[in-house]
């Protein structure tokens, strides 16, 4: 047999041994193996000589289920085996009387509260051991005896609860409590194999200590070295009934090997054994403990020929959590974002800027009268008459042609006295001055009107930055922060694949988790085609890709969590007959936030202006919005900005906004003037409409948008569609095609909303239809 064939018949029963494993009566079957291996192992711990509790914490957290019998006659018969009858009598009875308080509290509140169980198991354990403990009428229980088994049994019982029940919110608190529980539960296990030994010199629980403390001392460094030392030589010192000796040892040789660890595996383990050694050397004078030098040798000789995988797998969770990068990654998505919203405001600035200069205009009629005098009147003979000596008789007739001049909007003959008429030689010089002049403060009056307008839509965007960076700064102080504990766990995993990474895992102001890992060789990573599963599963949270494809690369990867609803968008539209091109623009995009924007634009009339018109809008809002700009003041800024624009250049537009947040369906219809949507839900159709006028005519209070909110659900249909298409206020027609579609196909149909219209009315206008349905990401 060829090596491939003999690596594809392992392979093929790999798999069919991992479906055996999926089978449930195979699992069911594999957990009464586990507790009942749990039961007799933890009862065969014994300490303090005589002493063996963690049997009935084990009971006691099984609980009254098929499980809970199979460790309960483990526990049985591992009683019996280890003392004899007499002895394990009184732990037989007390597991028992366990299980029976379990079996009749299984169906209440009560058994599920955490403090419950333990506090039973201590109870029981105190009653069987205080009886258990008389010899005479008269005579009392050894205390420190009774005491030490109380508190061992019920803490225990709390410990492999911990240890073995997983958690429904995973937090760092809840991992610590695990792995504090996971540590009491192995050297629990631990402390009922050191009476097995190997050539009647190497106990097999030590040994698995020492593996355990070399571990926690070589990829955690000396605290982790140390602390698994102090715990695992306390649960031996325990199990051997003598002297402290291994507590001292196993913790002062962690806290020398993790001095040394970040030197090397050889000179790590010659620095825990010469530790082992000094340790050994210091109990000369009393009892020479030369079984740990035969035991230490063992371990470290199996240490060295463990694979660095598995041991950067497994140390993992010995190794101190570092210095979460989050606050920093939150701070490079916060500036990223205003450098964006920066970027969106300089664009604003050279769109709208011009300088206006001018001189002062004075804008009261009486000045009219007075420039046309200055024209005509300065070198005639009658000046002196008509402007010094009978002034006030011609500013009376100047005063009554003002009324009827102002109302016509001209200066005429019969407008003036017959008596000025005869006196002034250049009348008709004169009223041709004076109308020259009229039509110079009417051009300054709408010019003054016209900037004061500018200056009011000018004016409105500093508010509009103000509230700006206001949601900036709320974003910065409102988001979650990093998370310590899911950068632990990919950081864990990235270097299980020998990938040394700054990773940043934190959440926004919207509780949107993003992870940033940046590192010099991610190739092994991103070539693998389930990469965003992996992560997924060990962030626990699913996640996707930004569609920005700059945010991936060899040394940097972003990622997002996936948003539980997807929405699908068809468009379809028409020119105006006899035109090149239409004057609509249509568009969607999905921002950062995970919030999908719907625009369609509909410039004033057709044709390339009208076009120019609506790609310029579209393209402005389109770029606050991605920046994360709040969809409102996005709009008043488009408002504004076709306000300040040259009305030679750029003109008006209805414009039509809808965003959708795919977290939580809250859905938003903004209008300029755009003629109604319509959502659809269930069997029911909804009518948006709004009242105000295009964008870029109106500035000041009025200047808002209309904003309707509400809630789209999976299933929802939406149809958006510009006035070419909502001709008249008679919609039926095209509630009926949304009543007859199922949504599925939104191409399908906005090509049938778009033929039915123009069945309708013809092509007598611009026409676009966008149809976008929401569902549940599969």
């Amino acid at each position: 047999m060829s090596a491939k064939e003999s690596f594809k018949n392992r392979r093929l029963t790999l798999m069919s041994l991992a479906q055996v494993r999926d089978k449930p009566k195979v699992r069911q079957a594999a957990g009464y193996a586990l507790n009942f291996i749990l039961g007799f192992a933890m009862s065969c711990s014994v300490v303090m000589t005589n002493l063996a509790p963690f049997g009935i914490g084990i009971v006691g957290r099984a609980g009254a289920e098929a499980s809970g019998i199979f460790c309960l006659l483990g526990a049985c018969l591992a009683y019996i085996f280890v003392g004899g009858f007499d002895w394990g009598i009184k732990y037989v009875a007390t597991i028992t009387l366990v299980f029976t308080v379990s079996f009749v509290f299984r169906e209440t509140q009560l058994i599920k509260k955490g403090w419950f169980m333990p506090l039973v198991v201590s109870i029981l354990t105190a009653i069987t051991s205080f009886l258990n403990t008389f010899e005479f009428i008269d005579s009392f229980p050894d205390a420190v005896s009774v005491f030490s088994e109380v508190v061992l049994a019920g803490a225990s019982c709390w410990f492999f609860a911990q240890a073995l029940t997983p958690e429904k919110e995973a937090g760092e608190q809840a991992e610590r409590r695990q792995a504090i529980g996971i540590l009491v539960l192995f050297s629990c296990l631990l402390m009922s194999l050191t009476s097995v030994t190997v050539a009647n010199v190497v106990s097999v629980g030590r040994f698995f200590s020492l593996l355990v403390v070399l571990t926690a001392a070589y990829k955690g460094g000396m605290l982790p070295g140390c602390a698994a030392g102090t715990v695992l030589g306390i649960a031996m010192d325990m199990a051997a009934g003598g002297d402290i000796f291994f507590v001292m040892a196993y913790s002062f040789a962690g806290l020398i090997g993790g001095v040394f660890s970040k030197h090397g595996r050889l000179l790590f383990l010659l620095s825990y054994i010469i530790a082992n050694t000094v340790a050994v050397l210091w109990t000369w004078g009393v009892q020479l403990r030369l079984e740990l030098m035969f035991e230490v040798f063992a371990a470290t000789v199996i240490f060295a020929l463990i694979p660095e995988t598995l041991l950067e797998y497994v140390g993992g969770i010995a190794r101190l959590p570092s210095a979460g990068t989050g606050e920093s990654g939150l701070r490079y998505y916060a500036a990223a974002r205003a450098e964006r919203i920066s970027s969106a405001f300089r664009e604003l600035y050279g769109t709208v800027f011009r300088s206006i200069n001018g001189g002062q205009n004075d804008s009261d009629v009486a000045m009219v009268f007075d420039r046309a005098a200055e024209t005509v009147c300065a070198s005639c003979k009658h000046k002196q008459s008509c402007w010094q000596r009978d002034f006030m008789d011609t500013l009376a007739i100047m005063n009554d042609a003002t009324e009827p001049m102002l109302r016509r909007g001209k200066l005429e003959k019969e407008d003036l006295a017959e008596r000025f008429v005869e006196k002034c030689p250049s009348h008709y010089s004169f009223i041709n001055a004076v109308n020259a002049e009229l039509r110079a403060l009417m051009y300054r009056r709408q010019f003054k009107s016209r900037l004061n307008e500018n200056r009011a839509a000018a004016y409105g965007q500093y508010k509009e930055l103000a509230d700006i960076i206001e949601g900036v700064a709320k974003e910065l102080t409102s988001a979650k922060g990093a998370d310590p504990l899911a950068e632990r766990r990919l950081r864990r995993f990235l270097r299980t694949m020998d990938i040394d990474a700054d990773v940043s895992v934190f959440r926004d102001n919207r509780g949107r988790l993003r992870a940033i890992v940046e590192s010099g060789r991610l190739g092994p990573l991103l070539r693998q085609g389930n990469y965003l599963e992996v992560i997924s599963n060990v962030l626990g949270v699913r996640l996707c890709k930004l569609q920005n494809e700059d945010e991936i690369s060899d040394r940097r990867l972003v990622l997002v969590e996936a948003e539980p609803l997807v929405a699908s968008v068809g468009i379809a539209g028409l020119k105006k007959k006899g035109e090149p091109v239409s004057g609509d623009r249509g568009t969607y995009f999905k921002t950062d936030q995970g919030i999908l924007c719907v625009i369609l634009a509909d410039g004033m009339g057709s044709g390339e202006d009208a076009a120019k018109e609506s790609i310029n809008a579209v393209r402005t809002l389109e770029g606050f919005l991605r920046a994360g700009i709040a969809p409102a003041v996005a709009m008043k800024i488009l408002n504004s900005v076709l306000l300040l624009k040259n009305g030679e250049e750029w003109g008006y537009s209805t414009i039509d906004l809808m965003c959708v947040d795919l977290f939580t369906g809250e859905t938003c219809f903004y209008k300029y003037g755009a003629a109604p949507s319509f959502v659809k839900s269930g069997k029911v159709i909804r009518r948006v409409r709004g009242e105000s006028l295009a964008a870029g005519i109106c500035a000041g209070e009025g200047s808002a948008p209309d904003i309707v909110r509400m809630r789209l659900k999976p299933g929802n249909l939406a149809l958006i569609a510009s006035d070419g298409v909502m001709v008249e206020k008679n919609d039926a027609w095209l509630r009926e095609i949304l009543i007859k579609s199922d949504g599925t196909d939104t191409k399908t149909l906005a090509k049938d909303t778009l033929r039915c219209a123009v069945r309708q009315y013809g092509c007598e206008d611009d026409m676009t239809v966008l149809a976008i349905r929401v569902d549940e990401r599969v």
